[in-house]
C-alpha cells in the first residue's frame, strides 16, 4: 500500500486513541476465587478451604490428625479438603471468572481489503462496533454479579458439607451406642435365661417358659449380630465425606458432648438468616444479574460501527474519510429476547421469595427439633431412667425368688433396654439438630470468640458473632498418613468433657 498523504495524517491519532481504548479496555475485572468462599467458611464456621486446588490425592490439613482421634472440627476440615462433590463445586469458581473475563473484553476491529484492477482502484475499511464501548459496563456488571451468586453458592455448599459431615459424625456415634446397647442386651437376656434354665432345673417353671427366656437371649444374639455391621455402614458414609474412602482401617472418633439446652430467639436467627446466609445472598446476586441482562438486551440490538474508509486517488494515493454504520429499527427492537430477560428477572424474584421462605421453616423446624430433643432427654434421665433401672433389679430378685414369671422379667428388660437405646438416639439427634440449626442460620451459634464482617445485600455488615479473619498463607498440606487394618473400638463419649 501507498504512503498515506499529509492530509490524512490527522486519522492517526484517531486510531492510536482507539488502539489504546482497547488495549485499556482488556483489563478483567477481579473474580471470586476460591479465597472468597474460604474467607466466607472461617467467618462463618472458623473454618477454611486451600487457598488453591489441591493435586487428586488424599491430603491431610494441617492441625488434623488420625493418631489421637479425629474429633469433629477435624472431620469438617478434612472433608473440605478432600470431599471430591466439593471440590467439584469449586471448579464452578474457575468458569464463572472465565464468563466474567469474556465480559470485559472488547471485539477486535475488522479490516477489510479490496485489490485494486484496471480501471477500479484499491480499496480498504477499517470498522469497529462503536456500541460495546457502552455495552461493556452492562455485560461486566452482570457477569460480576453471577460470579458472586456462584462464590456465595459454593459457600453455602460449604455449609451443606459442614452439616453433613456433622451428622454423619453424629450417626456413627449412634452406631456404637446401639452397638453398646445390644451387647448389654445379650448379657442381659443372657442373665435371664439362665436364672430360668436354673428355676426350670428345680422344678419351679414349666419348660415353655424356661424356652421363652432361651428363644428370647437367641433373638438377643440375632440383634447383635445384625447392629454389629450398623458401625461399618456409618462409618463409610463418614469416610466418603470426608474424602477418604480408599483408605481403609480404624476410624477413631474423640467426641465432645452434645449441646446443652440454650435461650435462642428462632425469629431474630431467622431474620439474621434472611441477611446474611449464603444461599440468601446468591438468590441477591441473581436478581441484580438478571436486571443486568434486562438492561442489556433492551439496549443490545444497537450496530453502531465506526467506520475509516481507505480508496486509491489520483491526488495522495489514499484518500481516507470516516463513516457509520448502524441499525435501522425497522422489523424489531429485540422484542424476544427482552421478554426472555423479564421473564428471567421476576423467576430470579420469585426464587428470592422461595429461598427466604425456605430459611424460615430451616431454621424455625430445627430450632423447634433442636428443643423437643432436648425436652424428651430431660425426662427420659430424669424419670423413666432411674424407675427402669430400678425395675430391672427388682424384677430379676423377684423371679429368682418365684415371686413374678419370666414375662414380667421380659418386658422390664426389654424397657431397660429401649430406654438405653432411646437415650442414644436422642443425643444423637440433639447433634444432628444443632448442625442443622447453625447451617440454617449460616453460622456457629455458640464458641465464636472474636468477630469480623461478613458481606450482605448492601455491603458490608458486622454480624452479632463473626470469626477471625480468614488465613490467607496456608501451610503446605502434607500426604495423608497410612492407616493400618483393624477393628474400631467404641469411642469414649465422656472423654474430652
Amino acid at each position: 500500500m501507498a504512503v498515506l498523504g499529509r492530509r490524512n495524517l490527522s486519522t492517526v491519532p484517531a486510531l492510536a486513541a482507539l488502539l489504546a481504548l482497547g488495549v485499556g479496555c482488556q483489563t478483567a475485572p477481579p473474580a471470586p476465587d476460591r479465597s472468597t468462599v474460604g474467607s466466607q467458611l472461617s467467618q462463618r464456621f472458623d473454618q477454611t478451604i486451600p487457598a488453591q486446588a489441591l493435586p487428586e490425592h488424599l491430603v491431610m490439613p494441617p492441625g488434623a490428625s488420625f493418631d489421637d482421634g479425629i474429633t469433629e472440627d477435624e472431620a469438617i476440615v478434612i472433608a473440605l479438603w478432600n470431599n471430591a462433590a466439593f471440590q467439584e463445586l469449586l471448579v464452578d469458581l474457575g468458569v464463572a471468572r472465565g464468563d466474567l473475563v469474556q465480559a470485559g473484553l472488547l471485539p477486535n476491529p475488522e479490516f477489510i481489503y479490496l485489490f485494486g484492477t484496471p480501471d477500479k482502484p484499491f480499496k480498504y475499511l477499517l470498522d469497529f462496533p462503536l456500541e460495546s464501548l457502552w455495552l461493556r459496563p452492562i455485560r461486566v456488571k452482570s457477569a460480576t454479579r453471577e460470579a458472586a451468586r456462584v462464590a456465595d453458592r459454593l459457600a453455602q455448599g460449604g455449609l451443606d458439607l459442614i452439616r453433613d459431615v456433622r451428622q454423619s459424625y453424629a450417626d456413627v456415634l449412634l452406631a456404637h451406642a446401639r452397638l453398646s446397647v445390644a451387647r448389654e442386651g445379650v448379657k442381659l437376656r443372657g442373665r435371664v435365661a439362665e436364672l430360668a434354665q436354673k428355676r426350670l432345673e428345680a422344678g419351679d417353671i414349666s419348660l415353655a417358659e424356661a424356652a421363652t427366656a432361651r428363644i428370647d437371649s437367641f433373638q438377643a444374639q440375632q440383634d447383635l449380630a445384625r447392629v454389629e455391621f450398623d458401625v461399618p455402614v456409618a462409618e463409610e458414609r463418614l469416610r466418603n465425606l470426608m474424602g477418604t474412602g480408599p483408605l481403609r482401617g480404624s476410624l477413631p472418633l474423640d467426641p465432645l458432648k452434645p449441646p446443652g439446652p440454650l435461650q435462642i430467639d428462632p425469629d431474630e436467627l431467622t431474620d439474621e438468616a434472611m441477611t446474611n446466609r449464603p444461599d440468601a445472598l446468591a438468590a441477591a446476586e441473581a436478581v441484580d444479574a438478571a436486571l443486568a441482562r434486562l438492561r442489556f438486551a433492551k439496549i443490545g440490538w444497537v450496530r453502531l460501527l465506526g467506520v475509516i474508509d481507505s480508496t486509491s486517488g489520483r491526488k495522495s494515493g489514499h484518500e481516507l474519510g470516516p463513516g457509520l454504520r448502524f441499525t435501522v429499527p425497522v422489523f424489531n427492537v429485540n422484542q424476544g429476547n427482552i421478554a426472555r430477560a423479564e421473564a428471567e428477572l421476576e423467576r430470579a424474584r420469585r426464587n428470592q421469595e422461595t429461598v427466604a421462605y425456605q430459611i424460615i421453616l430451616d431454621v424455625q423446624r430445627s430450632n423447634l427439633q433442636f428443643q423437643q430433643a432436648h425436652a424428651e432427654l430431660a425426662v427420659l434421665q430424669t424419670k423413666v431412667r432411674p424407675e427402669v433401672e430400678a425395675a430391672i433389679s427388682r424384677a430379676q430378685v423377684a423371679y429368682q425368688e418365684g415371686h413374678i414369671t419370666i414375662f414380667v422379667v421380659l418386658e422390664t428388660t426389654r424397657q431397660l433396654l429401649d430406654t438405653h437405646l432411646l437415650e442414644a438416639r436422642l443425643r444423637a439427634d440433639l447433634r444432628r439438630f444443632w448442625a442443622e440449626l447453625e447451617r440454617s442460620v449460616g453460622r456457629r451459634l455458640a464458641g465464636t470468640e472474636s468477630e469480623g464482617p461478613i458481606r450482605t445485600q448492601a455491603g458490608e455488615r458486622e454480624l452479632a458473632q463473626p470469626a477471625p479473619p480468614p488465613k490467607s498463607d496456608l501451610p503446605a498440606p502434607k500426604p495423608l498418613p497410612p492407616m493400618e487394618n483393624g477393628g474400631l473400638s467404641a469411642p469414649a463419649e465422656g472423654k474430652p468433657e
